[in-house]
This record gives C-alpha cells, sequence and structure tokens, in this order.
C-alpha cells in the first residue's frame, strides 16, 4: 500500500491522479475512524472489499459526498423534511438512508434507500473532490469482527486488503457514525408522517437528532447572554406563536453562566407582554452547538471565536444581521442607561422579522 500522511490540497490531486485508478481499494479517515473504500463506480473494488470483509451482501455500503451541494449538484434532492437535519449535522459523525432510485447508486441500495455521510475530516471531503464522485466507505475488519482503528494494527494486519491511503496527521479515538433512516412510507408503499428510525446511536445522541427533525433549533448568542441574546430568544418565541414555524430559539453566551437577564432586557420584554424572570444564563459548549440548527451571534468576534472552536460548525454560524442580508452589528448595552437598551431592543426586534421572512421562504 501506499500511504500518505497529510498531504496538501495541491498534491493531493496529483497522488489521486497517480494512484486511485477506477479499481483502487482506498484507506481513509472519516474524522472518527478510518475506512477502506473505493469509487462509487468500481464494481470491482466492491466485490473485492465485499470478499476482504466475507460480507455476502454487496450493498448497503455508504457513499460519502463532500458536501450537501454535491447532492444538488448530481440532481439528488433529499426529502425536504431531513434538510434542517442534514444542515445542522453535516459535515459530521452522521449517517442518514433515505430513499434514492438513481441507476448510478443501485448497486449499494438496500430496499430502494442509500446511505450518505458528509464525513467530518476536511482531507477527506477534499479527497472526495479529486475522485469527482462518491467514495463508498465501509469499516476495515472481517464481518462481525470489531473494526481496526489503529493505523499500525490496519498496515500489519490488513494492508493487502489496501491499494493506497490518505491519513491526517492526527487521529483521534475510534467512534462510528449515528445512523438514521428517513421514513415516509410503510412496507406496503402507503404514505406515513415524516419521521426518523436509529439504526445506530454514537456520538449524536439520537434525541437531539429527533428533537431537531421535529423542531430546528436556533441558537443567540451574545457575550454574557444577559442582554441581547435572551432578548432575541424571547422574542423570536413570542413572534413564533403567530408564524407557527418549525422552529424554536434558544440562547447562549461565552461567560460563565448561571446569571439572570438584565434588568433593562427583562423591563423591555415585560412591554410586550414577555415574562423572562426565570432566564438562567448559559455558557456555550459543544453540546449546545451540535444541538443547533442555525447560530447567529451578535458581533463578529462571536462569530469568529465559535467558526475558530468549532471548525467543522462553519457553515452555520453567522452574525444575525449578516445572515438577513445586512452589514453591522448589534452592540452590547451592559452597563448603558434604559434608552440604549431600548435602541438595541429595536434593533433586535427589526432584524427578527426579516428573519421570520427568511425562515417562511425556507419551508
Amino acid at each position: 500500500m501506499k500511504l500518505f500522511k497529510n498531504p496538501s490540497p495541491e498534491k493531493l490531486e496529483k497522488l489521486v491522479k497517480k494512484y486511485c485508478g477506477p479499481d483502487n481499494t482506498i484507506l481513509h479517515y472519516t474524522g472518527h475512524m478510518f475506512g477502506i473504500g473505493c469509487r462509487l463506480s468500481s464494481l470491482n473494488a466492491i466485490d473485492r472489499i465485499s470478499r476482504y470483509k466475507q460480507r455476502k451482501e454487496k450493498s448497503g455500503y455508504i457513499a460519502l459526498i463532500p458536501d450537501l451541494q454535491w447532492l444538488y449538484d448530481n440532481e439528488i434532492s433529499p426529502p425536504v423534511p431531513l434538510l434542517p437535519i442534514l444542515k445542522q449535522y453535516w459535515p459530521g459523525n452522521l449517517t442518514v438512508i433515505f430513499p434514492l432510485r438513481k441507476k448510478e447508486f443501485e448497486h449499494i441500495a438496500v430496499n430502494g434507500k442509500v446511505s450518505f455521510r458528509v464525513p467530518a475530516d476536511e482531507l477527506l471531503r477534499h479527497l472526495i473532490r479529486c475522485l469527482n464522485e462518491p467514495l463508498l466507505s465501509t469499516s476495515i475488519n472481517i464481518s462481525g469482527l470489531p473494526p481496526a482503528n489503529n493505523l499500525k494494527e490496519i498496515i500489519r494486519h490488513y494492508g493487502k486488503w489496501l491499494d493506497v491511503g490518505f491519513v491526517p496527521a492526527k487521529t483521534d479515538l475510534a467512534e462510528p457514525s449515528t445512523i438514521i433512516e428517513y421514513i415516509d412510507e410503510d412496507a406496503e408503499g402507503k404514505p406515513l408522517p415524516p419521521a426518523l428510525k436509529c439504526l445506530r446511536e454514537s456520538t449524536i445522541p439520537f434525541f437531539n437528532l429527533r428533537q431537531n427533525f421535529q423542531e430546528p433549533t436556533i441558537l443567540f448568542v451574545c457575550t454574557g447572554n444577559i442582554c441581547r441574546s435572551p432578548i432575541a430568544e424571547y422574542l423570536f418565541n413570542h413572534y413564533n406563536k403567530t408564524h407557527k414555524l418549525t422552529y424554536a430559539a434558544r440562547s447562549a453566551g461565552l461567560c460563565e453562566s448561571g446569571e439572570p437577564i438584565s434588568l433593562s432586557s427583562k423591563l423591555l420584554l415585560a412591554e410586550q407582554g414577555i415574562d423572562a424572570s426565570e432566564h438562567s444564563s448559559r455558557k456555550i459548549n459543544p453540546e449546545i452547538m451540535n444541538s443547533s440548527w442555525l447560530i447567529l451571534t451578535m458581533e463578529e468576534r462571536h462569530k469568529d471565536l465559535l467558526r475558530n472552536a468549532f471548525p467543522e460548525q462553519v457553515h452555520k454560524i453567522y452574525t444575525l444581521k449578516e445572515y438577513i442580508g445586512e452589514e453591522g452589528e448589534i452592540a452590547d448595552p451592559i452597563g448603558k442607561d434604559v434608552d440604549y437598551y431600548r435602541d438595541i431592543y429595536n434593533q433586535i426586534d427589526t432584524a427578527l422579522k426579516k428573519l421570520f421572512d427568511k425562515l417562511e421562504h425556507l419551508q
């Protein structure tokens, strides 16, 4: 096996052309586990992998794609109810199975459904782009045995399975993906209300997936979660009683948690009949980030800090004004008089009305 560690994007493109022939098997790292794979179109390589793994079925492999847009670029439309989940958790450790009757995927489909994932690892996503087609992926093991996830062990015991490998400089502990199936009909083909079925739960809790499938969460972020972001959270949920969109708002901050909402913010919300007296500030953490469909910050620096801390979630982090197509920030009113607070409140109120206009067009 030819093994390449952390090649630059430019070098990777050249290596793929040289070593990734139509029937080659490829060692890769998803961001959570090592895998063996091949091009979607390579029936010979799929047959080899199935024989190596002593796997009876040659269907059911996961198709790794570089991003959600790839589906649309290739005339594949995921079920609309799935879109919030796909936008929220991709790239990431989530495999999603949904109906797809397309000739190119017939050989990996199971009951007319195909498994897709956008992997977390940036190197792998670029590799898939270089292949110019999905990379089929499965664990490195004989079926029924634990998957191998130590590079030295893989080279020693499974090196003959692999023709070429591309891996990052550093890998984390093994974590299989959470696998969900989209259900919208019964075994006889009769329509059912859209739902999710958990086939394997791992790093992404199925409870969060089901909750965000039914009601995607929009997270508002400011510095302390005591002035601006609570206003946005409570106002959004208040207005949504009229709009009745399938979204819910929460808020968090960058500072330590447990503080009550600021008095001026509470009084301004109370003028609209909104009781925020039970609010207690929360410090943002990975769980809050992962469970949020969209993250809207009050300032550019909040956005930059979160994008640096959670690079795999860059695609869902914006400033509030940026997301509605405007420039500027919403300043921190902490320590200012009530008139300053009222101006900030009105800015948030205006931005939320434009946000609702945008969200209504997404549903």
